[in-house]
């Protein structure tokens, strides 16, 4: 907005500027006696903060701030507050507080950007009192026509995540659909926090979508009215998200919607289904033209369900008008048939994907299943039970390496290639290449190694790789290094696209001093790592590698790209970049970015990750999404979400992996 800014408009800026700047426990406390016992020379914004976060019970932040990771930030879509706090650690109660305090929040800084809409259009600052602030408030309850106009405008033109990295999704497709309806949910500004997943299928024009209602409990009217309420915002939220569907795209014509108390995985307690033309006809012109904002529909859900005539519904009112547990609509058969487990998927590829993912059937892609006679935890349980026996657990790990070759076991329904006496992994019957990954994402970028479009894999044993890895680890503390490089080279042959085992081959050669060979080990990985963590643990172990090599520039890079995988190694090399940067005669080890990467080419060391292996996982996680396979496709979009697409594409990836199902917490 144009214009200077007034004194009281400035005064509240600061009071919302202080909700970031110190700890939040301290800043709700302030403002809290600002407005309640200093009333009298508080002023009327200070009043209506201070009374709403004392009905949210903001008092309750302390303890679970003392108590849990906590801290509160802005949103980089809807710019409004956002509590961090790992929610698996709060108790129910604990919870709602959080959440009462972030609406809370929220609602005062919507109160606020509606004041300064306000002056700027005229109205004088004496009119701006308390009772203006409240009565914005309560319009952002109910505000469905404005998040209409939203929506429209979030949908218009072209859709920037539908084109990621190169590859282009259908326009229209699964994934075209999925971003852009991911994104409208990622923007929409809305008074309680949303959780959400869904499912779609583009073919036959179908979406289905789980998202949460808050608790009664954080209801901001009249303990009397608040299951009613509850409900009416309910009812008023799954229109909202239906046309966030449809605008989607015209492909869409049927969305079905459960809400669910709590988060998507709550109790479920309402469900409605629209087809497209009634709800074009009758339901979108009742939002758009404020039908569904009056006030006396806040603590009406019947009336609001009147408005929307969902033409498939389930649900029930006590006689407070509160929702009670349902089973929800039935899942269409479409969503239940491309959510066969991925070993179990006989389906096959289309075939622009096979010789790209080096696979002609689903499964095998399947990174995760395994019915190998020994397990990983049986490894696990040879290291555990011979800790203080180091010969007897290389005989029973070598012992276990017999047993899997004698069983030619691949741990799937694919066909096997099996393991030989000793172990060693074997081609297969048809050529197929043996092949371990750490994680599903990392099958998908296969092809950025050696091999073609006619190469393929059977999945390894996981237990063949944890015991050539054990099998390391044990000849490293004993001193023979020769061995231990022997058998994480053989790690590295069958897991050649996870990134770990080059990470624990490079400890080898640091043991004995071999840094050259150290640092080649690990440059090779940057080259197809992607995690931010991954990349971290690389870059440390690289820049100790370069330090004694007496390659101090890239040393110090190597250091400076260690700033968002949140590994445990920070404070050390920190510690080790003040070195470098002392012996290089420089006065502080903090390099810009930029200058890190350069300095990093100019050495010959990748900037991970690499464009050629996001551009990969972009392709897999797109072309996959839309072929329906949201199973294969879910970790790639969630490796892609780390590096590019932020929320949005994080979003799908969790819908791509659980869809619109209910899971377990547990």
């Amino acid at each position: 907005m144009s214009g200077e800014v007034p004194d009281m408009l400035g005064a509240n800026a600061e009071i919302l500027r202080s909700i970031l700047s110190q700890p939040l426990p301290d800043t709700l406390d302030m403002i809290i006696w600002r407005g309640v016992t200093n009333s009298a020379q508080a002023s009327p914004f200070e009043r209506f903060a201070a009374r709403l976060l004392v009905e949210a019970g903001a008092a309750g932040i302390r303890d679970i701030a003392a108590e849990n990771d906590f801290d509160v930030i802005r949103l980089s879509t809807t710019k409004r507050f956002w509590l961090r706090c790992n929610g698996n650690d709060l108790s129910n109660e604990q919870f709602n507080v959080v959440q009462a305090v972030e609406s809370a929040l929220n609602r005062i800084d919507y109160a606020d950007d509606e004041a300064r809409r306000a002056v700027h259009g005229g109205m004088p600052e004496a009119c701006i009192d308390e009772n203006f602030y409240i009565a914005k408030s309560q319009q952002y309850l109910r505000n469905v026509s404005d998040a209409i106009v939203a929506i429209d405008g979030l949908q218009e033109g072209e859709n920037n995540f539908r084109r990621m990295r190169g590859t282009e999704g259908a326009r229209g497709g699964n994934w075209d659909i999925s971003t852009r309806f991911a994104n409208v949910c990622e923007n929409l500004e809305l008074p309680f926090r949303l959780h959400y997943r869904f499912d779609v299928d583009a073919s036959s024009g179908v979406m289905v979508v789980r998202f949460s209602i808050p608790n009664t409990a954080i209801m901001p009217v009249a303990s009397q009215y608040r299951d009613g309420f509850a409900s009416a915002y309910a009812v008023r939220l799954a229109g909202m998200l239906a046309w966030a569907a449809f605008s989607s795209s015209v492909r869409l014509t049927q969305v079905d919607l459960t809400g669910c108390v709590g988060d998507a995985d709550g109790i479920p307690v309402i469900s409605m289904g629209f087809d497209r033309v009634p709800f074009m006809m009758g339901a979108l012109p009742a939002m758009k033209n404020g039908q569904c904002d009056v006030v006396p529909l806040d603590v009406d859900p019947l009336a609001l369900l009147n408005l929307l005539r969902p033409v498939r519904y389930v649900g029930f009112f006590d006689g407070n008008r509160a929702l009670t547990p349902i089973t929800p609509l039935a899942t269409s058969a479409v969503f239940l048939e491309k959510r066969v487990s991925e070993w179990q998927d006989q389906r096959a590829l289309p075939e622009g994907l096979r010789g790209f993912l080096r696979a002609d059937r689903a499964c095998e892609l399947d990174v995760m299943h395994d019915e190998s006679p020994v397990s990983t935890d049986d490894v696990n349980a040879i290291m555990e039970e011979n800790e203080g026996s180091p010969m007897v657990a290389e005989l029973q790990l070598e012992a276990a390496l017999a047993q899997l070759g004698e069983s030619g076991e691949a741990g799937g329904v694919c066909e096997a290639g099996g393991t030989d006496e000793t172990g060693v992994a074997k081609i297969g019957e048809n050529g197929e290449i043996p092949l371990y990954c750490s994680r599903p994402g990392v099958r998908l970028i296969i092809s950025l190694l050696d091999g073609d479009e006619h190469t393929r894999y059977w999945k390894l044993p996981d237990a063949v790789v944890d015991v050539h890895q054990n099998l390391g680890e044990l000849a490293k503390n004993n001193g023979d290094y020769e061995r231990a490089e022997r058998e994480l080279r053989a790690c590295i042959k069958l897991a050649p696209t996870s990134v770990r085992f080059y990470e624990e081959l490079s400890q080898v050669y640091a043991r004995t001093d071999e840094y050259g060979k150290a640092a080649d080990v690990l440059i090779g990985a940057l080259k197809i790592a992607v995690l931010p963590i991954d990349c971290e643990v690389l870059y440390y172990r690289l820049g100790y590698a370069l330090w004694q090599l007496g390659r101090l520039p890239e040393a110090l890079a190597c250091y400076a790209m260690m700033v968002n995988g949140g590994t445990p190694f920070r404070t050390a090399a920190r510690d080790e970049a003040e070195e470098v940067s002392r012996q290089m005669g420089l006065p502080s080890p903090d390099m810009k970015y930029g200058d890190a990467c350069d300095a990093l080419r100019s050495g010959g060391v990748p900037v991970a990750p690499e464009g050629k292996v996001l551009d990969t996982i972009a392709r897999a996680a797109i072309c996959l999404t839309d072929a329906g396979f949201p199973l294969l496709a879910q970790d790639a979009a969630w490796m892609l979400g780390m590096r590019d697409g932020g929320d949005v594409i994080g979003a799908v990836a969790m819908s791509l992996r659980f869809g619109a199902e209910g899971r377990s917490k547990n």
